[in-house]
């Protein structure tokens, strides 16, 4: 099956390397994936394929055929297409070298490739790197680009995920990509638990689909003001529905910490140092435990039952040590 990413692509071949304009019909008989024996339902896929590439930047355009200008055809002008050449000084060519020498790649003969197209200058070693300081950015995940076109358009994808105890098929509406210490993550409102969840794209089986691969067109919409990043890093116990909110003290000691390491949690400081959060709670057991990961250094302030519960489960731990 042609994915919509390879039919672009093809229809960006053709007209880059075709010598004059393209009709709609050479397109539709040529390209894969235009293979509708409808042609009015190719023409609903091929203009929605131009204002997607349109969109891209791709400088699309429509010229005549002949001198009379009774047939026209479609053409990609390959003056506003490609780049000019690059005039890089030496200053920038060491600048481009020393990166690709910082990501890991899977293939590093390629950005030896790339570079000496760039300039003849830049050092044939560039492809051996500084493994000890490089970056992995997981390009290698399969799953990736069809997530990545899930993303872009906001289709609703399916997939197998192989969780901590078993692998479940999973229904998301992607939000996001955040890229983590090497690894890629796939953010957005999990269908099951109809709650915000991360995925790490490695940990996918299989291929990723989409769940109605008969619609075309966003199928959801991104909550306003949503930030992947933040929602990676919140626990689940602020990401469901919210059943109650808890507002926390941190000491001096602790304040600061938990202000670099919980990027979601908005702090109020006092004069001494100390500081104090609101937060939302939907899973009483998981805020518990989280609270108490911060030993002396936190407490519950409100609401009373949180205050019980985190008080029930200290006394419980004291009972096992004795």
């Amino acid at each position: 099956m042609i994915t919509k990413a390879e039919r672009l692509l093809n229809l960006m071949a053709m007209l880059l390397d075709a010598s004059r304009p393209v009709t709609a019909k050479e397109i539709h008989r040529t390209i894969p994936g235009y293979g509708h024996d409808d042609y009015n339902s190719f023409k609903r896929m091929f203009e929605r394929d131009k204002e997607h590439l349109r969109e891209m930047g791709i400088p699309l355009e429509m010229n005549p055929l002949d001198a009379w200008e009774e047939e026209e055809g479609y053409t990609i002008p390959k003056d506003r297409y490609y780049l000019p050449p690059l005039q890089l000084d030496e200053e920038e060519a060491a600048a481009l070298w020393l990166a690709a020498g910082l990501v890991r790649q899977q293939e590093p003969g390629t950005a030896r490739s790339a570079l000496m197209k760039l300039s003849e200058d830049i050092p044939v070693s560039a492809e051996e790197g500084h493994s000890w300081v490089s970056a992995d950015l997981g390009l290698t995940a399969p799953a990736l680009p069809r997530v990545y076109e899930g993303v872009s358009e906001r289709r609703t994808l399916t997939f197998a995920y192989k969780g901590k105890q078993e692998t479940k098929k999973r229904t998301v509406d992607p939000y996001g990509l955040v890229h983590r210490a090497g690894s890629w993550y796939l953010v957005g409102r999990d269908h099951s638990s109809d709650e915000h969840r991360s995925f790490r794209l490695d940990r996918i089986k299989g291929e990723v689909r989409f769940a109605d691969s008969r619609k075309s067109g966003p199928q959801f919409d991104v909550p306003e003001g949503f930030d992947p990043r933040a929602a990676l890093d919140a626990p689940p116990f602020v990401q469901g529905e919210n059943v109650g909110t808890a507002k926390v003290r941190f000491d001096p000691e602790t304040a600061w910490w938990v202000e670099r390491s919980t990027p979601w949690l908005q702090l109020d400081f006092k004069s001494d140092g100390s500081a104090t959060a609101t937060t939302p709670v939907t899973d009483e057991q998981g805020f518990t435990s989280w609270v108490l990961g911060f030993g002396e250094g936190a407490e519950v302030l409100s609401p009373p039952s949180l205050r019980t519960a985190v008080r029930s489960r200290l006394e419980e731990m004291c009972g096992r040590v004795s």
